[in-house]
């Protein structure tokens, strides 16, 4: 772990109460919470905010809560699609259970999944933060380092209209799984990486009127052909296994093989017509891993900084906005002079154990539940998803964890 480095009498005053590195989903939210409540904020981005990527699509109801008190919710919900429930369906024998979230509504004031790329309320954010007199958004600012001083941290910026260095009270590492301020601070990152990567295929196909008995998320259990449907305003996304040990990243991506992954979905279709059908397609990694810890004095992790997990549940981003919100209230109400050190230190070992004990377990078991190869398990494990549908409390207690309530519980 670092150090903090004494302060000299001839440093120049703070840029900042706070610096977030980092300006996805995660960044931005929690630049926004900090300046709602009186805080000034500047995040830094490494890239082109136009150039943030799509991959996360889900909003868990405790998300949209958040984002309703940043003047978010609304406005993302009509660009988006309101999922009242989802599935969970068996490659062969069709759909298993519907689960509707409406048994939530006392709950939550957000009782669906809300269906939308990340970059939309990424940029919904950043117009926000532009328009917001405590905050200054600047990206294409490359951060290659900071030092703790004794009641600051620097920022070295190698980029951008803020290049060399920038001092605040705290400094936020929302920068994602290769964190320059993780690896600055010399945090563990330790977990694993999955067997198997992921081909994701995102489609123009109306798979709604094509099969029309699936829900707007479908999780597809098959010990071969195990499969994700997630509808989105752009279209469907379809998310199939892609084992390192069998084929090479080029044959995976080859028009042959996504025409053939696409038609385990939907079948008969001529090679132009799923070419037709097809608007790209992409492969990635899959890892668990946690930080050994998510704060180190005045210096915090948030998001993928901290953690990542497989994305089964959409649980990843939801958990990180979740990581930056609850961080953001308490340095709000420690700049107004209430001491809550304790409830920093609080934070980072409940958020971390959520990352390990929640929101790890949860998206593991959702994937291994899909793919299973034991008969015996299966069968038992499609009688548990059936049960869910005859059950009013089991129902709201499964939906509790999967819709994330559950996570922010005392």
């Amino acid at each position: 772990m670092t150090e903090p480095t004494p302060a000299t009498e001839s440093e120049a005053p703070l840029d900042a109460d706070v610096i977030v590195v980092g300006g996805g989903p995660v960044g931005t939210t929690t630049a926004l919470k900090l300046a709602h409540g009186g805080l000034r904020v500047i995040l830094l981005e490494g890239r082109d905010a136009t150039s943030l990527e799509h991959r996360a699509t889900t909003f868990h109801p405790p998300t949209l809560e958040m984002l309703d008190e940043l003047g978010l919710a609304e406005p993302l919900i009509e660009k988006g699609i309101i999922a009242p429930s989802y599935q969970f369906r068996d490659a062969k024998l069709g759909k298993i259970v519907d689960l509707e979230f409406e048994i939530l509504k006392e709950d939550t004031r957000y009782p669906f999944r809300l269906q939308v790329e990340q970059s939309v309320m990424t940029t919904m954010a950043n117009a926000a933060l532009e328009a917001h007199p405590l905050a200054e958004l600047n990206t294409q600012s490359k951060v290659t380092g900071i030092r703790r001083r004794a009641n600051h941290v620097e920022v070295e910026v190698a980029s951008g209209p803020r290049t060399g260095t920038l001092r605040a009270s705290h400094v936020i590492g929302a920068d994602g799984m290769k964190s320059t301020i993780r690896q600055a601070l010399d945090v563990g990152f330790s977990g694993h990486t999955y067997p198997e990567r992921f081909l994701v295929i995102s489609t123009s196909a109306p798979l709604h009127e094509l099969l029309p008995d699936i829900a707007s998320v479908n999780y597809v259990a098959d010990p071969v052909d195990w499969h994700v449907l997630m509808r989105n305003p752009s279209g469907w996304r379809i998310l199939f296994p892609a084992p390192f040990d069998e084929e090479t990243p080029e044959h995976l991506l080859s028009p042959e093989n996504v025409r053939r992954q696409f038609a385990r979905v939907l079948p008969g279709r001529t090679d132009d017509e799923a070419d037709a059908a097809i608007d790209w397609a992409t492969l990635y990694e899959v890892h668990r891993k946690v930080a050994e810890t998510l704060r180190v004095g005045n210096v915090y992790l948030v998001g993928d900084a901290a953690h990542v997990n497989n994305p089964m549940g959409g649980m990843g981003m939801n958990s990180g906005v979740h990581d930056g919100y609850l961080l953001a209230e308490l340095l709000v109400r420690g700049s107004g002079g209430v001491d809550v050190d304790a409830e920093l230190e609080a934070w980072a070992e409940k958020r971390r154990a959520v990352a390990l004990d929640f929101v790890g377990k949860e998206t593991e078991g959702n994937w291994s539940a899909l793919r299973d190869t034991d008969e015996e398990r299966r069968a038992a494990q499609r009688a548990s998803w059936q049960a869910l549908g005859e059950d009013d409390d089991a129902r709201r207690d499964f939906l509790l964890t999967s819709s994330m309530l559950a996570s922010l519980k005392d």
